[in-house]
């Protein structure tokens, strides 16, 4: 199963959720592997290399292969990973400018493959802010996973150390991400 990760933007946690997702599908005992197209920045790779996560090697076969794209639907890594993927996660925050940018990456999403399942994750919410709790009226009509990530430390500590990073409730919410989107697939 191909999963690509693509944003319009940068700072929506795509790369996050990639490795949060690997981390997660690594624990259901399945192989798993990250392609990082994103050569600019190169955070998943970086993040597999310091917690010993699994970079995609060439001719190998993955039960889960995650795609992780740079920061823009201009790129050319970006049309690729989307036309390759049978299923493509659009993460974005509740910010109005992130899900803008959403809504035209679903739209992408949907010109370059149709076959896909396309779904927006929700990141970085916080509890009890007005943002969260508008973000239902904002993103109506766009194909949600049922699943909304917070805005945890162990999230970013999973970039360093990986799953043993990761408290109860950020544990939890990984395994939740990550069931939702095998539903999905």
């Amino acid at each position: 199963m191909k999963i690509a990760l693509i944003a319009n933007k940068g700072g929506v946690g795509k790369s996050t959720l990639c490795l949060i997702l690997h981390e997660a599908l690594r624990q259901a005992g399945g192989s798993v592997a990250v392609r990082d197209l994103d050569n600019i920045q190169g955070t998943a790779s970086k993040a597999l290399a310091s917690f010993g996560g699994t970079r995609e090697a060439p001719g190998q076969k993955y039960e889960h292969l995650l795609i992780d794209t740079p920061p823009a639907l201009a790129s050319p890594a970006t049309a690729a990973a989307s036309t390759a993927a049978e299923t493509i996660l659009i993460p974005t925050t509740p910010s109005p400018a992130d899900i803008w940018e959403a809504q035209k990456a679903v739209e992408f999403a949907r010109r370059k493959n149709p076959r896909a399942k396309v779904a927006v994750v929700v990141n970085r919410v916080r509890a009890g802010t007005l943002l969260t709790g508008a973000i239902e009226d904002s993103l109506e009509g766009l194909p949600l996973l049922p699943v909304r990530v917070a805005e945890r430390q162990g999230f970013q500590h999973l970039l360093l150390s990986g799953w043993p990073a990761l408290d109860a409730r950020a544990v939890q919410e990984a395994l939740q991400l990550r069931d939702a989107v095998l539903v999905l697939t």
